[in-house]
């Protein structure tokens, strides 16, 4: 063989290793990143399923909170003379009870 096709072969030969060694790294690197897609898919996953239970708590919340509403039930202050002297009597039999409570 001449030098000339020998080294035509070792370089065919240095460029295939060189080629074998940059596939192997790229199988590394996309066996590492499809790991941390996989991780990342999980944490959105758990991410998810949180939200969904953060969603369901304030609707249960804001249902509580709508039935505590309707319940409560607002009378409006009367300017009436008679309702105020009513309340202020009762005001004054609490207080009268409560000095008695407490000797």
């Amino acid at each position: 063989m001449t030098s000339e096709l020998k080294s035509l072969i070792e370089h065919i030969g240095a460029k295939s290793r060189q080629l074998h060694q940059s596939l192997v790294t790229e199988r590394e690197r996309v066996r590492s990143m499809t790991d941390e897609i996989n991780r990342l898919n999980a944490e959105v996953s758990e991410y998810q399923n949180q939200k969904k239970t953060m969603e369901e708590e304030l609707q249960s919340l804001n249902s509580e909170l709508n039935q505590a509403r309707e319940q409560v039930q607002v009378t409006p202050v009367s300017a009436n003379g008679v309702e105020i002297d009513v309340l202020v009597k009762e005001i004054d039999f609490c207080i009268q009870q409560l000095k008695i409570a407490n000797e």
